[in-house]
């Protein structure tokens, strides 16, 4: 990581939560620090992210304020926890003194979460993304099919029908809700919960209610239904090879593979890859696969646009298309349904 990309990710990343008061002193002070010098919590962390590597502007600091917060929800003599309204603090007192004791002397498990943690959002309104190409492509064949994330984490999004129910929407279609993670995220332990908690912003109190909530809506359901989704470990980039090993084609059933916020995290050259590798997985469905996507719009600098898209296979090749996009700067979405429907059909 670089130290004059990382400011320059921190003093963007300030400008973006104005609306969140503690977060954005957090970033400030941090970016404010490391413009003064080289900090001790910054060699610390410089140690810990040997080997990592950061594509998505908002990854590196997203996740280094995930692990300040994960701290702060599992002590109660954290001394950011008056500061963090998810801890039952206040967000009108400046955050900086505190912030900066917690720095000078940071618990090793925060830097063991800096070193191998995954950052694991949560948000109720992006989860059902997935249900419209589903609905518009399964559904309108009477096709059951297979649902499978990306940086699944706990699976959450797996379970949007559950969470958000779409009108309309057939869940009875879906065979079998499968995550795949590299370190996925269990709902009985409460480590994993207060991490899940932890990735979102402290002061993002509707959202971390959300999520509790859909926690708690998923447990219930795992509790009458042990399978209701099947966690595996698995990197994002290998995730084709054990599809193809471990959901083999079948000529009654459709595959449905969803990422979001996943290959944005990749260089250009491994989402070529991933492309290639996903491509040939999907091959052996033909017109029963569909992959979709949600990500940031690939080179653009700080993008703050997301765009949904679907690939599936057509005339013996992988097509493409954006159903939609989500300028999250301008709080603009375009999208032409007509067009989405016909590349469906």
């Amino acid at each position: 990581m670089d130290k004059q990309e990382f400011i320059a990710q921190l003093d963007r990343g300030a400008l973006t939560m104005p609306e969140l008061p503690v977060s954005s002193s957090l970033v400030r002070l941090m970016s404010e620090q490391l413009k003064r010098g080289d900090p001790p919590w910054w060699i610390a962390t410089l140690k810990a992210w040997q080997g990592r590597r950061f594509f998505a502007w908002t990854e590196a600091w997203g996740l280094f304020l995930s692990c300040v917060h994960y701290e702060a929800l599992g002590d109660e003599d954290n001394p950011l926890v008056p500061f963090f309204p998810s801890c039952g603090g206040t967000d009108e007192a400046d955050p900086s003194g505190a912030f900066s004791r917690f720095l000078s002397q940071p618990p090793k498990s925060f830097l063991q979460n800096l070193k191998y943690a995954h950052r694991r959002v949560f948000v109720e309104g992006r989860a059902p993304l997935w249900i419209l190409p589903a609905a518009l492509f399964f559904q309108s064949r009477d096709l059951p099919f297979y649902l499978v994330e990306v940086n699944a984490g706990a699976g959450l999004n797996l379970a949007a029908d559950l969470l958000v129910p779409q009108k309309g929407f057939l869940s009875d279609l879906i065979a079998a809700r499968i995550g795949l993670d590299p370190r996925p995220l269990e709902l009985e332990d409460l480590e994993h919960r207060r991490w899940l908690n932890a990735c979102l912003m402290p002061d993002q109190g509707p959202l971390i209610a959300a999520l509790d909530r859909a926690m708690e809506a998923v447990l219930e359901r795992q509790r009458k239904e042990a399978a209701f989704i099947q966690l595996a470990p698995c990197d994002p980039e290998l995730a084709p090879r054990f599809l193809a090993k471990n959901v083999p084609a079948e000529e009654d059933v459709g595959l449905l593979v969803f990422n979001m916020g996943a290959t944005g995290r990749m260089s250009d050259a491994d989402y070529r890859t991933f492309s290639s590798r996903m491509a040939e997985m999907m091959k052996p469905w033909g017109t029963r696969a569909l992959w979709v996507e949600v990500e940031s719009v690939r080179g653009e600098m700080y993008s703050m646009t997301y765009q949904l898209l679907v690939h599936r296979f057509a005339e013996g090749r992988l097509a493409t298309h954006v159903m939609a996009r989500f300028d999250f700067a301008a709080r603009k979405t375009s999208h032409d349904p007509q067009a989405s429907a016909q590349f469906l059909k």
